[in-house]
């Protein structure tokens, strides 16, 4: 059967998943149902499905996704549904900080696809580029699926938000729900064009030790990275961390990404123009109160205009990232 169309089981909310044996696999169904669905699940997405859900749970499913409690074993009716597309999101190092927000009662948590599959490479018309399976097949397979059809929001990083991103704005134009793009791929110089759509909700997260940066100081690579979006967009943000490196820090990531989800989900219900005021001040919010961190926080408040504002200790002049550092390649 296909890994779209499986309805992944309830877990017992008791229960714990046993070293032997991998959490079930499986999606949400295409019709509404009126059983609990369970928190957290996987799907993977493969031309040959049987054999690489048998990769997939043996390989790829940390053990340490915990069950889920009683307490949040089932969605909420108003839940938004995130789906995050594996391949360079950090699924395994990040686990278990995407295990914890799944476990919010305000997200129903999906992990599509699987990093290091046949399909994780960069297609041929990238440099050094694969033929099919790579990651732009895997992208209209997701359209083929409905998975993206499914999703209230989208999360990308590194070579996703490179290849998969760019693919699925071209199949889906301005339905595409809201996407955060970790290490901000789909804003780089990249091989082919990319139809980045208007009214697009896009929440960029950029790291000032990111190989992604290249040979732009911060200053360079935040007004880049900028100036690619929309000029009418409302609906944008941008925030660059100076320390954070291509895999988000655990910590960083665990305090960013509910916040972040929130931004969207805000956007998507009420739309730009002030409509996540609140929840991009939250965030604000949050990198002063943690004190470790520093950088610039910029997002349009109406099309094509923008605030910014700056948190913890900046210095006076950064140097551009040493050579050896550079790269327009995801390793995530």
């Amino acid at each position: 059967r296909s890994p779209f169309s499986s309805p992944c089981p309830s877990p017992s909310p008791s229960a714990s998943p046993s070293p032997e044996r991998s959490p079930d696999v499986g999606t949400r169904q295409l019709t509404p149902e009126t059983r609990p669905r369970p928190r957290f699940h996987i799907a993977a997405c493969s031309p040959s499905p049987q054999r690489h859900l048998e990769q997939f749970g043996q390989q790829f499913v940390p053990q340490f996704f915990p069950a889920p409690s009683k307490e949040s074993a089932c969605s909420s009716p108003s839940a938004a549904a995130v789906t995050v597309i594996a391949p360079g999101a950090g699924t395994g190092i990040n686990g278990a900080v995407y295990a914890e927000v799944a476990r919010m009662l305000d997200f129903d948590m999906d992990i599509v696809g699987q990093s290091r599959a046949s399909y994780d490479r960069y297609p041929e018309s990238w440099p050094s580029g694969a033929p099919a399976p790579n990651l732009e097949t895997f992208a209209q397979e997701l359209a083929q699926n409905r998975v993206v059809d499914r999703s209230d929001l989208l999360v990308f990083g590194s070579r996703g938000g490179q290849v998969v991103l760019p693919s699925l704005w071209k199949a889906y134009g301005d339905r595409i729900p809201p996407a955060l793009v970790i290490n901000g791929g789909c804003a780089m110089g990249l091989p082919t064009p990319v139809h980045w759509p208007p009214s697009a909700a896009t929440f960029l997260l950029l790291g000032g030790q990111d190989n992604f940066r290249g040979s732009f100081s911060s200053e360079e690579y935040v007004l880049d990275c900028k100036g690619r979006a929309p000029a009418s967009s409302s609906t944008t943000a941008i925030l660059f961390v100076r320390e954070m490196q291509h895999m988000p820090q655990a910590p960083l990531l665990a305090m960013l990404l509910p916040l972040v989800l929130r931004v969207l989900r805000a956007w998507g219900q009420r739309g730009g123009g002030g409509g996540a005021e609140k929840e991009l001040q939250g965030i604000l919010d949050a990198l002063r109160a943690a004190g470790s961190w520093s950088g610039r926080f910029l997002y349009t408040t109406g099309p094509g205009t923008w605030k910014q504002a700056s948190f913890g200790k900046m210095p006076s002049k950064i140097k551009s990232m040493p050579a050896a550092l550079r790269s327009a390649r995801g390793g995530a």
